[in-house]
């Protein structure tokens, strides 16, 4: 065996290895379909260059040789344009196959022509295609490199795995020709470090594992608007979670990226956790723009753009929310991104984009005001005596506390009956009934509608002045204090 055909059948060694390694650790079966059929095009074409040097195969047929080099070049410049466009706009992905068009008629052509894959490269139709494939390849890489913060660092190993395909190609050719050596008919030497550098792209931005997965059934649109992205601005992702359980719930397939799952049911929304990793910004797009091109009118949820950011910088982040606009767009589907923890720059980054915009208030507050237009500064007693009831903490609290804080308050009334009554316990009992209906108007509200800014927080005690004052009547401010300790004796008591 010579040196080439060593080195060849090292190469398809190395080939075989790395189809396997995305066929076991890629998680998009498309672009793994791709991968598998370029690399195994670069290996028959390896296999049969070697084989039929030492004899043990007999010649391919020139028209097939032809074929598998032409498709190999054109799956090349498909594999590159799939890891750098097919996740964002998978629109693209049916538009880059139309490279594959050429190959047949070429390879039909070819016996007519005498073209021969021993002289693939010469000045010919023939080569022509396939140095413009791989013209493509590098072309889109180098734009890449120089146009996105995203791309930037793998454009750069697609541009190294393209230059040797390159290299070892046409270039090569000609130098054999030259030096008046036996052409590789076909078998590119450098097929490995190409293969090795588009693997090492495609798992850096692989998608993050998504649990319970909801079911690819027939998509149904929830209340939110579909094509578009929508910016939650809240101090924690309270609303964006709220929404995306209750898009779920009416059927709709919702997929969560947060650093920590959210408790929900096996049927609720789907959850992928947002790994630590340098590219963890392209890896959340391309979880998001995967799922919501197989679950079209989706919903994705981006719980914390402030981790991406601290993950990735935040020029690379705001260009995946811009690219994921687009998927939107174009899967018909929603985007939700919450400002949470972001800085100041980035929000007005932000909001530079146009992007629909929802101010929406801290849940926690908004029912301390609500309890503050009943039971005025007693609120933040009774609030505080329910967090510690319940063994949460006051950020903690959303409008999903609601029935557990009536219930609370009502026992704590219960409690306070056998002491107060007449006067004092009607009172006592409109104060209760006004902060309850206060209390489930408030939680009955979606994100939409808190977003246009009623408020209870903006519109203060003045909404029950004449409660408040009756109150004042009935009690001479003794009775409130019971109140106050009856809550405090609950704590006590589950404790």
């Amino acid at each position: 065996m010579n040196l080439s055909s060593a080195a060849i059948l090292a190469g398809v060694a190395v080939d075989a290895w790395l189809v396997a390694f995305i066929a076991i650790r890629g998680r998009r079966p498309w672009l793994q379909a791709t991968y598998a059929a370029c690399s195994l095009a670069y290996l028959a074409l390896g296999v049969a260059l070697v084989g039929t040097n030492e004899g043990v195969l007999a010649a391919l047929r020139n028209d097939v040789a032809l074929g598998i080099l032409l498709l190999s070049h054109a799956l090349t410049a498909i594999l590159v344009l799939g890891l750098i466009h097919g996740e964002t706009l998978p629109r693209r992905r049916s538009v880059a196959f139309l490279l594959l068009i050429p190959v047949p008629l070429l390879a039909y052509l070819a016996p007519l022509e005498g073209w021969t894959a021993a002289a693939a490269y010469e000045g010919n139709v023939l080569g022509g295609f396939l140095v413009v494939c791989l013209g493509i390849a590098l072309a889109e890489t180098v734009y890449a490199r120089y146009s996105s913060r995203l791309l930037a660092a793998h454009s750069f190993w697609l541009g190294v795995g393209v230059i040797a395909l390159i290299v070892a190609g046409p270039i090569y050719a000609y130098e054999l020709e030259f030096l008046g050596e036996a052409s590789l008919a076909g078998a590119n030497l450098a097929s490995p470090i190409a293969l090795a550098c588009f693997a090492l792209v495609a798992v850096q931005a692989d998608p993050f594992p998504i649990a319970r997965r909801p079911s690819k059934g027939q998509a149904k649109l929830g209340t939110l608007p579909a094509s578009d992205a929508i910016v939650f601005e809240e101090i924690r992702p309270k609303y964006a979670l709220r929404t995306a359980h209750e898009e779920a719930s009416r059927g709709r397939a919702t997929l969560i990226l947060g650093r920590t799952a959210p408790a929900t049911a096996a049927s609720g929304p789907g959850f992928a956790a947002v790994l630590p990793a340098r590219h963890a910004s392209l890896r959340a797009l391309t979880t998001a723009s995967e799922f919501l091109a197989t679950s079209r009118q989706g919903l994705a949820v981006i719980e914390d753009l402030a981790d991406l950011s601290a993950l990735s910088e935040w020029p690379p982040t705001i260009e995946a929310v811009v690219r994921l606009r687009h998927v939107a767009r174009g899967t018909g589907s929603t985007v939700i991104f919450s400002t949470s923890l972001l800085t100041d720059a980035e929000r007005r980054a932000l909001r530079d984009l146009r992007l629909t915009w929802w101010s929406l208030p801290d849940p926690a507050r908004e029912i301390e005001a609500i309890l503050e237009q009943s039971f005025g500064s007693g609120a933040v007693r009774l609030l505080a005596s329910f967090s510690r009831a319940h063994g949460l903490r006051r950020e903690e609290l959303t409008t999903d506390h609601v029935p557990a804080l009536l219930d609370f308050l009502t026992r704590a009334f219960t409690e306070l009956s056998g002491i107060v009554g007449g006067t004092a316990g009607h009172g006592l009992r409109t104060q209760l009934e006004a902060a309850a209906s206060g209390l489930r108007s408030f939680a009955a509200q979606g994100a939409e509608e808190v977003a246009r800014g009623k408020w209870p927080s903006r519109i203060g005690s003045e909404a029950h002045p004449d409660l408040l004052v009756t109150a004042a009547e009935y009690w001479k401010g003794k009775e409130m204090e019971e109140l106050f300790a009856a809550a405090e004796l609950i704590v006590e008591d589950e404790k």
